[in-house]
């Protein structure tokens, strides 16, 4: 609740002035203007810049469904690029420092598993240091690749909440000076935008608690 308050303050008093002038670039660069996004955000987590920021601008930008589309675009090609640099940069210093250390071998295992890889993508865990992790483990790419498919559910997530903070922002902009709903609106339709925000985020909460509860037990089993 604090996040949504937080992005609805954002879109409503600091972004709306300028976002009609976003909108327009977005348009006026076509195909390019997703095509921007996707290397933005490619260059930006290989960094360890947050992508859930990126998922938030794109349900703002994109809307929900052309958002989810690119960022999970953008989110497969980062995590392909993340492995790769890792696995080619860093993979000799960590098998060395396992060699030293055995006890950090039972991490290693632990992440060379698909389900702990696939679960961890659902939880909470920083998208980008998880490649870097993965990277240097003895998964194969194949299980890596095949398990970031469970990032969709957190990129919906997150591209909803973006979509519905600016849809708010924008309501009541609308509202301020009309004092009525935009043409076509409905107080059902507004229920519905709300009502999907709730379940996204419930669902969201839900299976990210799942996921590291059953991460946990199995590294108590192993």
């Amino acid at each position: 609740m604090i996040v949504l308050v937080g992005l609805f303050c954002l879109f409503h008093f600091v972004l709306t002035p300028s976002m009609p002038k976003v909108d327009l670039f977005i348009q006026s660069l076509g195909i390019w203007g997703p095509v921007l996004f996707v290397i933005l955000f490619i260059v930006s987590t290989t960094f360890l810049f947050p992508e859930s920021i990126f998922s938030l601008a794109a349900g703002a930008i994109f809307g929900i469904w052309w958002g989810l589309i690119w960022v999970t675009i953008a989110g497969f090609i980062a995590s392909f690029v993340i492995f790769f640099i890792g696995r080619h940069m860093f993979k000799n210093s960590v098998e060395n420092l396992l060699k030293k250390h055995p006890k950090l071998k039972a991490f290693d295992e632990a992440t060379s598993s698909f389900k702990i890889i696939a679960l961890l993508r659902l939880s909470p865990f920083n998208f980008t240091a998880l490649g870097y992790l993965v990277s240097v483990s003895k998964a194969k790419f194949s299980s890596y690749a095949l398990a970031s498919v469970a990032m969709i559910p957190g990129f919906l997530s997150t591209t909803y909440i973006g979509y519905a903070a600016k849809h708010a922002a924008d309501l009541a902009s609308q509202y301020k000076k009309t004092h009525s709903l935009p043409p076509g609106d409905s107080i059902v339709h507004e229920l519905t935008v709300y009502g999907g925000l709730v379940v996204a985020v419930t669902v969201s909460i839900v299976v990210a608690k799942v996921a590291l509860m059953t991460v946990k037990n199995s590294n108590q089993v192993q």
